[in-house]
This record gives structure tokens, C-alpha cells and sequence, in this order.
């Protein structure tokens, strides 16, 4: 099983999102949601029997939990703000995947969330995530890929809310949409980063 950890300590960023929309991608996966706000486990409540599984775990809990995901992937979606737990969840994935927006922001708390990979030795990417869809983003690509590899742009669209509302991904709701492409191009170079 793979582990991937969703991350970012800065809140509104898109982690929640970006993890549904993953693990229902990835195939046979769990979601292991560690946020108070509990957001992936209300989206998997509206998905019925669907998979992916949700379970809603204390930050501290996750290697225990771990022993009752029988799925190929695993996806943490992690709370903002807490150093401690993105330390020890870092730890135990096999990948981070740094969640951050392109504004001013964003930007400023970035360096909590790198601090936090650095001790737990983990190996990280990125994923520019709710970019405007006409925005130039090279320079801040540059940027980043100084640090850690950055995957394609996921841009700011209508289909994401529209079909977290309905317990759905956007591979679902709307499968030839621009969500979707760009969610399915960011899944592609995930793995084969993992390879």
C-alpha cells in the first residue's frame, strides 16, 4: 500500500478537495481524515457504499489506523496549523503532497510546511492547486522546483464545489471537463513520480 499525506499548514488551500479527488482516481484507496473540520468524511458520507473509505482519525492515531486499510493507496488528508502531527504523519507516508494556492499568503506560511518535511525527512512534491485558469504561474513554478518537484496545475473550477456537493469527484461528475483532465494529468504524474 502506498501512503500519500495531503499537506499544508495553512488552511483553504484545497487539501480536502485535492485528497477526495485522489484517492477516487487512484483506484481501490482510503482516505484517512485527520482535520476537526472532518470534511472528506462528511463528502464520503454522501457517497453511500461508494469507495473510496472514509475514516475520521485523530492526528495521533494514524500509524494505529493504518492496520485496517487493505486498499493500494492511502490518502491523509491533514489538519492545518499542527507541526507536531504533519511531522509524525510525514514520517509515515511514502510521499507529501504540499498543497498551496499561488497567492501572497499562501506563500508566507509555506515555509512552516517545508520546515515540518525537512524533520521528518520525507520526501515531498508539489501541487499548485485553485489557480486562476489564465494565470502565469512560471515564475513561481521556478520557484518552488527549487525545493521539491512541482506537478501540473490544478486550476480554480466550477466542477470541484459542484461536485463535492454531491459526494462525487470531478472524474465523476464531469468526466471530460477541465477539472477532471487536469485532476487525472496531476494523478498520472504522481505515479510516475512514485515510480
Amino acid at each position: 500500500m502506498k501512503k500519500i499525506a495531503i499537506v499544508s499548514r495553512k488552511g483553504g488551500v484545497g487539501k480536502s478537495t485535492l485528497t477526495m479527488n485522489l484517492a477516487v482516481v487512484a483506484g481501490p484507496s482510503t482516505i484517512i481524515d485527520t482535520d476537526p473540520q472532518a470534511s472528506c468524511a462528511d463528502w464520503g458520507d454522501r457517497r453511500a457504499d461508494d469507495p473510496p473509505l472514509v475514516h475520521t482519525v485523530p492526528a495521533g492515531r494514524v500509524q494505529v489506523s493504518l492496520k485496517r486499510c487493505q486498499t493500494d493507496w492511502l490518502f491523509v488528508d491533514t489538519q492545518p496549523s499542527a507541526e507536531a502531527s504533519l511531522i509524525e504523519i510525514a514520517q509515515i507516508a511514502d510521499l507529501c503532497v504540499v498543497v498551496l494556492r499561488p497567492g501572497q499568503l499562501e506563500l508566507d506560511a509555506l515555509g512552516a510546511t517545508l520546515a515540518a518535511i525537512r524533520a521528518a525527512q520525507a520526501q515531498a512534491v508539489f501541487c499548485i492547486n485553485q489557480a486562476h485558469p489564465q494565470a502565469n504561474l512560471t515564475e513561481l513554478i521556478e520557484g518552488l522546483a527549487v525545493y521539491y518537484p512541482v506537478g501540473p496545475l490544478i486550476r480554480s473550477r466550477a466542477d470541484f464545489p459542484a461536485s463535492v456537493a454531491e459526494g462525487r469527484a470531478v472524474t465523476e461528475w464531469n468526466p471530460d471537463g477541465k477539472a477532471a483532465t487536469e485532476i487525472k494529468n496531476y494523478w498520472l504524474w504522481l505515479q510516475e513520480y512514485l515510480n
